[in-house]
């Protein structure tokens, strides 16, 4: 025995999935917004590819169950990292590493059927690796899906999003994911999972047409406790007025009792924010703008989801 490296000294390490801090990526740049329907230059979703009604069918009976999975949870989430793909399906593996290499196979063999396709911006960067891809449904992808309910697809182009608003939806993806993790974990059940537009509400006050739109809206039960919560993720590019003035449309749609005749109990807002400066900050706004009115909101770090979730947190967080 030497002390001399070998060969196996030098290995590379694998790959784990890691969890950015999305709040990094939200500057703007020359990438668009599918809001606003700005085409990027060169065009996108170079990657799809166009699959007749017959190959669909025959895709649709060759892929496994968990390809589908796969699919829907994209479709769901409208962008997902290799890294949340795994935490979300791929959970049996021996270790995260072989999990995470499970995920890449099976994005990559989705991709190659033109199913999926990856953006060209990376989380990261390109030293992340495969964990730093960024996944969506291809127009073949969203046709495979919709082969058995009979929806029109609408014919639409694809727009690179921008940083913000690939940043943003990557959070709240990230908070889903958390959700589905935390439930596995401590044998709750995520009994209700919405994103957006799913999880919109709709009301009106003095005759006028509204709309409440959460960034995600959940249903956690532990035992014989119920808990319904909507999630607004901030990435501190808004002022606190900002914030006020959605907060206030959630005192408008509380004050309609839809939701609480709906369901029985009006959900828990929460905010989850980066920091605990920003944090103290939109806090104090709220229980300033709202004093002596309803506590609908928490305002927490990403780092205290799991404690509002399973113990219902502490007082320090309602406002």
């Amino acid at each position: 025995m030497t002390n001399r490296p070998t060969s196996h000294d030098k290995k590379p390490q694998a790959e784990k999935p890691e969890v950015p801090d999305f709040s990094r990526y939200r500057v703007c740049d020359s990438y668009s917004n599918p809001i606003t329907d700005t085409p990027v230059t060169g065009g996108a979703d170079t990657n799809s590819q166009r699959l007749s009604h017959k190959r669909l069918l025959e895709l649709d009976t060759a892929l496994g169950k968990r390809d589908k999975e796969v699919l829907l949870a994209i479709q769901r989430h409208r962008y997902l990292m290799t890294g949340q793909v795994q935490r979300l399906i791929f959970t049996n593996a021996a270790t995260s590493t072989a999990a995470l290499r499970a995920a890449s196979r099976c994005l990559k063999k989705l991709k190659s059927l033109g199913l999926v396709c990856t953006l060209t911006r990376r989380i990261g960067g390109v030293r992340a690796g495969s964990g730093s891809l960024v996944w969506y449904l291809s127009h073949a992808g969203e046709r495979l899906l919709r082969l058995h309910d009979h929806k029109p697809l609408p014919a639409r182009r694809f727009f690179e999003p921008s940083p913000y608003f690939l940043a943003h939806t990557l959070a709240v993806s990230e908070i889903s994911v958390r959700l589905t993790e935390l439930c596995r974990e401590q044998d709750m059940v995520l009994s209700a999972l919405q994103s957006e537009p799913e999880c919109w509400r709709s009301y009106s006050e003095h005759g006028t047409h509204l709309s409440l739109k959460p960034d995600l809206y959940a249903v956690t039960v532990s035992g014989e406790y119920e808990d319904r919560w909507f999630f607004e993720v901030d990435l501190d590019t808004e002022s606190p007025a900002k914030v006020i003035e959605k907060c206030q449309r959630y005192h408008q749609y509380y004050r309609t009792g839809l939701e609480q005749k709906a369901a029985g109990v009006f959900p828990l807002t929460v905010w989850i924010v980066p920091d605990q400066g920003r944090k103290d900050r939109l806090a104090e706004a709220i229980r300033a703008a709202f004093d002596k009115q309803p506590r609908l909101f928490a305002v927490i770090t990403g780092d205290e989801l799991a404690h509002l979730v399973r113990y219902g947190g502490d007082g320090g967080m309602l406002c």
